[in-house]
């Protein structure tokens, strides 16, 4: 078990690898119109570039970490301070993120006077609801809500983190596991129900908490279970068998895919998210856990820096890989070059000082998790 406890304790390297694949994913589906139609519509590209599945994995990741540091607070400190975890998540997603939509509105106003803002969509995207963009304006788009569409998945991430740090520490901790797999089991039937009750949704049902969050919750069920030892001395030697990894990676990376295409709304809707989302975390787990050449190229640092510089990579992409406007800085490849340049000077210069800062809010109280005391966090 002396990988287990290695996770346990250090700053997970490899899950950092899987952002940067996650991140390399969404970039090259947002840049494929802007590719050579040779390249954008090729079959190697149409596997790539699969933002779906790259959104999805973030989800998962996201849901997994927040719940592993909830844990260790709470075990090292008996409780969870809620002011300070909103303080926290403000600091790391603030900056960057309102740095955005101001340099929209500045580029709008006085440079690219073809930039379309629907300013009730702008709101809605400041203050995280573009994922309810649908309930609340039906103004035309011509770009397609594209300068802020991107926020629909920070908008859910940031609903979800509102409420689950409340339940974690409100809700008894023998029956959390239990609420959690509930709700997840709840989700497809809410789906469906959406479907047919809220016709206008339909377009938005992978995008709203109670129809999609069920993909950062298995993240936080992960945790929960991970945090069981002698569960997780059960699972391992499911996470060492090339069989079921094997069948894993076919059904996320192929199974689905072609799933998806064949039937396309009821499969998803109805089964096909949740059993991503369980591959999804069953191969984090095998990421963390499981020594493998694999797991060392998502070690590399050239992989980790990638997945460092994620979020300012998600923020800022959608400036620079837009179709419709003919610049050079839209124009493939340089287009996914200056993104990356853009990426790496927001985080190097805005987003790294600023998360210096989060030190003063918890960061240095809260020690690595021994192995006896998780046995009392969950």
């Amino acid at each position: 078990m002396s990988n287990i406890r290695a996770a346990s304790m250090d700053r997970i390297r490899s899950l950092d690898g899987l952002r940067a694949i996650s991140i390399l994913m969404v970039l090259l589906a947002h840049a494929r119109s802007t590719m050579p139609a040779q390249l954008g519509d090729s079959k190697a590209m149409l596997f790539l570039a699969d933002s779906y599945l790259g959104v999805k994995i973030f989800f998962v990741i996201s849901g997994y970490l927040i719940t592993r540091l909830l844990i260790r607070e709470r075990a090292q400190t008996g409780s969870i301070d809620i002011k300070h975890f909103y303080i926290r998540r403000a600091f790391r997603i603030f900056p960057i993120f309102y740095l955005y939509i101001i340099s929209v509105l500045v580029i709008k106003l006085f440079f690219v006077s073809a930039i379309f803002v629907d300013y009730t969509k702008l709101g809605l995207a400041s203050v995280y609801l573009w994922n309810y963009q649908h309930l609340f304006t039906s103004v035309p788009d011509p770009n397609g809500g594209w300068f802020f569409g991107h926020f629909w998945s920070l908008s859910m991430e940031e609903q979800f983190y509102l409420l689950w740090p409340i339940m974690f520490l409100k809700i008894p901790k023998e029956k959390l596991v239990k609420v959690v797999a509930g709700i997840i089991v709840l989700m497809p039937a809410i789906r469906v129900a959406t479907y047919f009750l809220m016709p206008g949704s339909r377009g938005q049902i992978a995008m709203m908490l109670q129809t999609g969050g069920d993909s950062i919750l298995i993240g936080c069920l992960g945790a929960l279970l991970e945090s069981n030892i002698s569960l997780r001395e059960k699972y391992e030697p499911y996470l060492r068998n090339n069989y079921i990894l094997a069948g894993v990676l076919a059904f996320v990376l192929v199974i689905n895919k072609l799933l998806l295409f064949r039937f396309p709304g009821a499969y998803d809707m109805i089964i096909g998210k949740s059993l991503l989302n369980i591959g999804i975390m069953y191969l984090i787990f095998w990421s963390v856990y499981v020594p493998s050449k694999f797991a060392g190229i998502l070690n590399m640092k050239g992989v980790v820096f990638i997945g460092v510089l994620s979020y300012s990579l998600y923020i800022w992409q959608q400036l620079f890989l837009h179709s419709n406007f003919n610049s050079w800085v839209n124009q493939f490849p340089q287009n996914l070059g200056i993104v990356f340049l853009v990426g790496y000077i927001s985080y190097q210069f805005i987003e790294k000082p600023i998360l210096g800062l989060k030190s003063r809010f918890g960061k240095g109280k809260i020690k690595p998790l021994r192995e006896e005391e998780i046995k009392i966090a969950v």
